[in-house]
């Protein structure tokens, strides 16, 4: 079908396109609310500027189309593909995406408030600016997508994958992320403050200048992850957490409860531990230099080879 007849029959009441072979098509700044597009070709369409409000877009093929500045609100798009799709300043507000594939898609300045984005796939997307105010994410596929500086305080990110993503000065304070996969992320200043981070996995992530103050790690996995001047003021941490070979140079820990902790082969260097406890952790082979102890317990920890190079130690004094 050619775009002069789709226009013609949808001025003539026909809402029915679906299925059809629309690839290509310039459809730019046309208003075309509650269309039906369910299962039509629409790969490398341009739909940029256009209405498409309370639009029937279920399993649509809209790879790499382009729909800069679009309407969608309210739009079906259940199982859709938009894969390496141009959205960018597009209204998706309350839109159903359960299943997209968005996968490389450019989600720029994005309006997803209270969309539905429940098992949708988002790896590699650009959502920068982008609105995810009462959005639903869980179990969305986020690998390596860019999230950074985005308001994403008190989401329920339970279960997502989040592997390798930039959420770099991302608000991530009250958030639910139970069970979210973290690893190799990009979490540099992030303000994770009072987020659920139950047996999240962090390994190989970055988190230089986080603040967890009031977060709950328990069973969560810090395995070899990088936190200098991480902020873990007066937190406590379960029995056995796992932050072997972490790097926490100049983080702050004062207060910190980290009972049975694994901190072998750290880098605590120049760290705030003073009024910490540690009893029972293994500290084997961890680097204290210059770190400030003071008033922390070690009561039964495993303090071997260890470096106290002018540490301030628990009494005060200064090791030489």
């Amino acid at each position: 079908m050619d775009l002069e007849t789709l226009i013609w029959q949808y001025g003539q009441g026909n809402r029915d396109f679906s299925r059809l072979d629309l690839q290509r098509i310039e459809l730019i700044t046309e208003r075309l609310t509650e269309i039906n597009f369910s299962r039509s070709a629409l790969d490398w369409a341009n739909l940029s500027g256009t209405d498409l409000s309370g639009a029937n877009l279920n399993r649509v093929e809209l790879a790499y189309a382009r729909l800069i500045s679009a309407k969608l609100t309210h739009a079906d798009l259940t199982g859709a593909n938009l894969s390496h799709a141009d959205l960018s300043w597009v209204n998706l507000e309350k839109a159903n995406l359960v299943s997209a594939d968005l996968t490389g898609a450019n989600l720029k300045q994005v309006n997803l408030s209270n969309a539905n984005l429940s098992s949708a796939t988002l790896r590699g997307a650009n959502l920068s600016g982008a609105i995810l105010g009462g959005a639903k994410l869980n179990r969305v596929d986020l690998r390596e997508a860019n999230l950074s500086g985005l308001d994403l305080s008190g989401a329920n990110l339970s279960r997502v994958d989040l592997s390798g993503a930039d959420l770099r000065e991302v608000d991530l304070t009250h958030a639910n992320l139970y069970k979210a996969d973290l690893s190799n992320s990009k979490l540099h200043n992030t303000d994770l403050q009072e987020a659920f981070l139950q047996r999240a996995n962090f390994s190989r992530a970055n988190l230089k200048g986080a603040n967890l103050s009031g977060a709950v790690l328990r069973d969560v996995n810090l395995n070899l992850v990088a936190l200098s001047e991480f902020n873990l003021r007066s937190l406590t941490l379960s029995n056995e957490i796992d932050l072997s070979a972490a790097n926490l140079q100049k983080a702050n820990l004062k207060g910190a409860i980290l009972r049975h902790a694994n901190l072998g082969y750290g880098l605590l260097s120049q760290t705030l531990l003073n009024d910490s406890i540690f009893r029972g952790a293994n500290l084997i082979d961890t680097s204290l230099q210059g770190g400030d102890f003071r008033n922390a317990n070690f009561r039964n920890s495993n303090i071997s080879d260890i470096n106290l190079t002018e540490t301030t130690m628990p009494d005060g004094s200064i090791h030489p």
